[in-house]
């Protein structure tokens, strides 16, 4: 952000001046003046300028400044006029005064009102804002908008744009050389990892908005995904003392995979990623899962060294729960001095086989399990430990991921750097609502269960999986760019053209027949009433239909992190993810179970409550899109898996009723033989 320097003729002393009297606030902005005015300025070291802006004409410096004023990139105009004689030269009053009105800009005419203004700017913090417009799948303009009308207004903001050529820590290293308050990642993890390390030893805090298509690092840490509450945390300033690790000579804020991970990560290209998204990742795992090789592992740690046949080896310093491969003792500590070392080992080669895959992937839900409920996992091929530093060799040697990206190959040496980088992130770590539902499931309920699958079902998992491949596809792919998001778009502002005081205060009223206050308490009431009715199996079948719906609608928004529609100013105020709608995704599995509930009672209406139910969930997912706060395509999604999901309780629940029917009719038969054999 720079700052225009002006003056007539007779006030070229004047402003030379005040110039190198507020010089070391000055040399924090880049100055835009005009020749003779650099010339005077230039002839002491105080404060070195070049000339940017045109001398004459009098239009050409006009467009000049409301070309910079437009591109975002001016902060205030300084002009000091001479009072008695005006200069043709330079644009009159009236349309400098129109121009800085007409896009709220600071304009001083003196040397008092320019003190004036320089004095607010020493009050507001300077970031430069490193933005990676390639990273993840979101709109960068539409991001980079949203990050200019929250941080602009409170602090004044410089742009660079990485590109082919330039690299994130270049102009990170130049960002620096202009004395900021803070630096600004925006990106992934790979833009995040080039600033930090550029970062190390100046003191300056890292604020970081996420924007890649796993963002592992700020999931870690806590930081809001969302560019919106990124900016809000970075405004709050709240800061954190975290480790970081050097990797050879490359820095790891996250982690160092071998073996599995490694392979996995260099599966999922960028063209994988444009189209899949997070589930680029999951693809390749399970591809990887029927391919990976055991190979014989040396670790030195310290005075001692391990070997082993391994077929994965993970080194944390930070990595959030869906990092399974880092969860050796279900969590991994980012500012204790230390590294995790996880390591997977095996005595048989894996077979390509889908037994085998799921067998494998068994054993990583519980690991993801013990993560979310922070409790270790009890398996005699995991081994972990603690350490500062350690050096490992492979034969033969493996690919090496650090941080995402694929590096080279083992041998390899990593040493944990304790406390050397300062990150503007939440002052302490809450657990997310599936972490609760975990952890209540593990300590409370079933602690010998895998706890996703204790969580939502094994067989709700792998269904619903099954949907998110293909709806993925639909919500983060070219498809979704090119198709869905005109279909989507239309379709909103169709509706929108119905709008009327009355249909308002019905749609509102009928939205909150989705909301938790609601939906809640409704739930609970059915649990209640089935266990007073003494039908238990019901009660755990519908238990976990319900929670099941909430840990999906939870974990899913994140997963593909797709911004709120944004088309006119809505009635009601949604500060989640949009994708998909958890109203349609709850809705749909509380009210339909209700009327299988209902219909398995009262057999004789069961037409009358299924149909109800499909239009109570028909008008509270209309109501999403009439009120503006979700896109078409969420409300198709969260109905579809919705149903999904109430499907498999329903199967569930048949599938008990038939038990206890066999069970009843076994019951009387053997009665029926007592009865005859005593007669």
């Amino acid at each position: 952000m720079s700052i225009v320097l002006m003056a007539h003729p007779t006030q070229h002393k004047a402003l030379v001046d005040w110039v190198q009297q507020h010089a070391p606030i000055l040399s924090r902005y880049p100055l835009v003046t005009q020749a003779p005015i650099a010339d005077l300025l230039n002839r002491t070291p105080t404060l070195p300028v070049e000339p940017t802006l045109p001398t004459q004409p009098t239009h050409a410096i006009t467009h000049a400044i409301a070309q910079a004023i437009t591109d975002g990139s001016l902060m205030a105009v300084i002009c000091f006029i001479d009072p008695v004689q005006a200069d043709p030269a330079l644009p009159d009053i009236q349309t400098l005064s129109a121009l800085c009105s007409e896009y709220n800009l600071p304009l001083a005419f003196n040397r008092a009102t320019a003190t004036a203004i320089l004095n607010t700017f020493v009050q507001l913090r300077v970031a430069h804002l490193i933005f990676n417009p390639v990273a993840g799948q979101r709109d960068p303009t539409e991001d980079l908008l949203i990050i200019r009308q929250t941080l602009s207004p409170l602090m004044h903001l410089s742009i660079h744009f990485t590109t082919p050529e330039i690299d994130a820590d270049v102009l990170a290293r130049q960002a620096i050389a202009a004395q900021p308050d803070l630096i600004i990642a925006s990106g992934g993890d790979g833009t995040v990892s080039a600033v930090a390390d550029v970062l190390l030893g100046t003191g300056l805090p890292l604020g970081i908005i996420p924007r890649g298509t796993a963002n592992a690092f700020s999931v870690a840490l806590g930081i809001p995904t969302t560019p919106k509450a990124a900016c809000d945390l970075i405004l709050a300033g709240t800061q954190r003392v975290v480790d970081v690790a050097r990797c050879d000579d490359r820095l790891m804020i996250l982690l160092t995979g071998i073996g599995f991970e490694a392979e996995a990560v260099d599966k999922a290209d960028r063209e994988l990623k444009d189209q899949w998204g997070a589930l680029a990742y999951l693809m390749a795992g399970w591809q990887q899962l029927g391919e990976q090789r055991l190979f014989q592992t040396r670790l030195d740690v310290e005075n001692r060294s391990y070997q082993f046949r391994a077929g994965a080896i993970t080194i944390a310093n930070a990595a959030p729960p869906t990092s399974v491969l880092a969860q050796g003792v279900g969590q991994v500590i980012f500012d204790d001095g230390l590294l995790d070392v996880t390591v997977l080992t095996g005595q048989r080669e894996p077979r390509p086989t889908i037994l085998h895959k799921l067998r494998a992937a068994k054993s990583l839900l519980a690991i993801y399990g013990a993560a979310l409920a922070s409790t270790q996992i009890n398996d005699s091929r995991i081994y972990h430990l603690r350490t500062r530093r350690l050096m490992i060799t492979t034969t033969p040697p493996q690919k090496v991921v650090v941080d995402g990206e694929v590096v080279g190959t083992t041998p390899i040496a990593i040493e944990c750097l304790p406390s050397s980088l300062t990150v503007i992130a939440p002052p302490q770590l809450q657990p997310s609502p599936l972490e609760k539902v975990a952890t209540f499931w593990v300590r409370r309920v079933s602690p010998s269960l895998t706890t996703l699958i204790a969580a939502i079902g094994g067989t709700g998992l792998i269904s619903c999986f099954l949907v998110l491949w293909v709806l993925g596809r639909l919500a983060t792919g070219t498809f979704w760019r090119q198709t869905v998001a005109d279909f989507d778009r239309n379709t909103l502002l169709a509706i929108h053209t119905w709008a009327n005081p009355s249909l308002d205060r019905m749609m509102v009223a009928l939205t909150h027949l989705g909301n938790a206050e609601v939906v809640v308490p409704t739930a609970v009431l059915v649990l209640g009433i089935l266990w007073g009715r003494q039908e238990q199996r019901q009660v755990w079948t519908s238990l976990t239909a319900f929670l099941g719906a909430m840990v999906m609608n939870m974990g899913l928004k994140p997963l593909f992190a797709r911004s709120r529609p944004d088309l006119w100013p809505t009635l009601i105020t949604e500060t989640s993810y949009s994708f998909p709608s958890g109203h349609a995704l709850g809705s749909t599995v509380l009210y339909g179970m209700i009327a299988y509930l209902l219909g398995r009672h009262f057999p004789k209406y069961r037409g009358w409550f299924y149909g109800g139910a499909i239009g109570l969930v028909a008008l509270i997912s209309f109501s999403r899109l009439y009120l503006g706060v979700h896109w078409p395509s969420d409300v198709i999604t969260g109905i579809s898996i919705g149903f999904l999901w109430l499907m498999v309780g329903v199967i569930m629940s048949r599938l008990q009723d038939l038990r206890e029917l066999r069970s009843r009719s076994g019951a009387a038969e053997a009665s029926a033989e007592s009865v005859q054999s005593a007669t």
